[in-house]
């Protein structure tokens, strides 16, 4: 019997990817399958993982630049459930397919009791999806974060499917997509065939995975976003003096319970010390808030609210102009680079910041961040107490070269993917 708290426990998974107008849209933009033509290439992708807007339309960084590389093979990107966006409002040919998804669930809910899955023979959700991907005579799909069901249903098809690193890979943390527990209860079943890595520590972390999946360093997908698809933008100078700058990039969550009880500001998480460094110095800084923070009406009106009560009479203080553009942008015109214990700390480094960590569990940071802890390329100073003059000199272009990795994408797929 289908049980009410188990249901809550599983939507709360996906609370940073359910919203009522993406559930809502799942019906208004209902498309069926046998309506769209075969495609060679699937793209997944969900609009936390689309935060650019660009002369009205949204893009992915990481999707849409494999897009623009791979713009000769016929494509059709998949609004992952449950986006709000697709159609004209993104880049990608988008379509939206979740009316399926919510069938399917019910199916499971109807055959399991369970939202949860339970049975990969005889599964509603991956037989739509085998199913999907049979109709389109697919040759490869490209996601951020492909789930279980995704992945066996590619398998089933014999069609390779390959996750584009987001964020940080950290096989050790249960809750982690890349944990090796994720999978136990299907035989280590729905592992991507290939993990696209954007760095070496985050190539090394895949090869801890037995085998399960490969791991291919192609360099960072955001930046050639950043210096092929959005440039030639018009820029705003963000302070009138010519300073130093401070960018301190927010996090969704924190792992630290006692951080984000004590480092609580007009109902928002902001680091008191970075509050007192702001208030005391003469460095200019950027505030640059987490793209969930931006995309979220909520989340993003009461963090500028917040921000606005803190620093509203602060001239060296910018939270509006960088918040409406890439974080790429915040980089380019930063000089030294603070957060917690983000992946934008990966970002800093292929722009030659920087990064001061404040998070101070040493076991957690060598997990997330490997033998760049034992580098000049990161500080963990929690009480931002050291002598900030020695952290401003950015790094040499050979240093962080394997950011700019020219990987060749279409030589992948016809080497490695199809066919003929």
């Amino acid at each position: 019997m289908f049980k009410f708290k188990e249901f809550l426990k599983y939507l709360k998974r996906f609370k940073r990817t359910i919203s009522f107008i993406g559930i809502l849209n799942a019906f208004k933009h209902f498309k069926s399958i046998k309506k769209i033509k075969p495609v060679d290439v699937l793209y997944l992708c969900h609009d936390n993982s689309r935060p650019i807007l660009l002369n009205g339309i949204y893009y992915s960084p990481l999707i849409d630049s494999i897009n623009n590389k791979l713009k000769d093979y016929s494509n059709i990107t998949l609004a992952l459930p449950f986006s709000k966006y697709s159609g004209n409002r993104t880049y990608g040919n988008t379509i939206n397919l979740n009316f399926y998804i919510i069938v399917s669930l019910l199916r499971r809910i109807i055959i399991n009791g369970s939202l949860s899955l339970k049975n990969t023979e005889n599964d509603p959700l991956i037989k739509f999806y085998s199913y999907l991907f049979e109709k389109l005579k697919l040759k490869i799909i490209f996601g951020i974060q492909p789930s279980i069901e995704m992945c066996i249903a590619a398998k089933i098809n014999k069609i390779n499917i390959i996750d584009i690193q987001h964020g940080i890979i950290d096989v050790n943390q249960t809750n982690s997509y890349y944990s090796l527990e994720k999978r136990f209860h299907f035989n280590d079943m729905g592992w991507p065939n290939y993990i696209f890595c954007r760095n070496r520590q985050s190539l090394s972390e895949v090869l801890k995975l037995n085998n399960y999946t490969k791991p291919i360093l192609i360099g960072n997908l955001n930046k050639y976003f950043y210096e092929n698809v959005y440039c030639n933008i018009e820029e705003i100078k963000l302070f009138k003096t010519k300073r130093k700058t401070i960018l301190f990039t927010f996090q969704p969550f924190y792992e630290s319970e006692s951080f984000s009880s004590k480092n609580l500001h007009h109902k928002i998480i902001f680091p008191t010390v970075l509050l007192k460094l702001i208030l005391s110095s003469n460095y200019n800084f950027i505030l640059k808030l987490h793209p969930s923070q931006i995309q979220n009406k909520n989340l993003f009106k009461l963090h500028i609210t917040a921000l606005n009560n803190l620093f509203s009479e602060y001239s060296n203080v910018d939270f509006i102009i960088n918040n409406n553009k890439p974080l790429e942008y915040s980089l380019v015109n930063s000089d030294l680079h603070i957060t917690y214990n983000s992946a934008s700390f990966f970002d800093a480094f292929d722009y030659g910041l920087k990064t001061i960590l404040l998070d101070d569990n040493l076991l957690r940071l060598n997990r997330y961040f490997g033998e760049l802890m034992n580098s000049s390329y990161v500080i963990v100073d929690p009480s931002l107490e050291f002598d900030f003059s020695m952290y401003f000199n950015q790094k040499k272009e050979k240093d962080y070269k394997e950011s700019s990795i020219d990987f060749n994408f279409k030589s992948f797929i016809s080497e490695n993917i199809i066919q003929c």
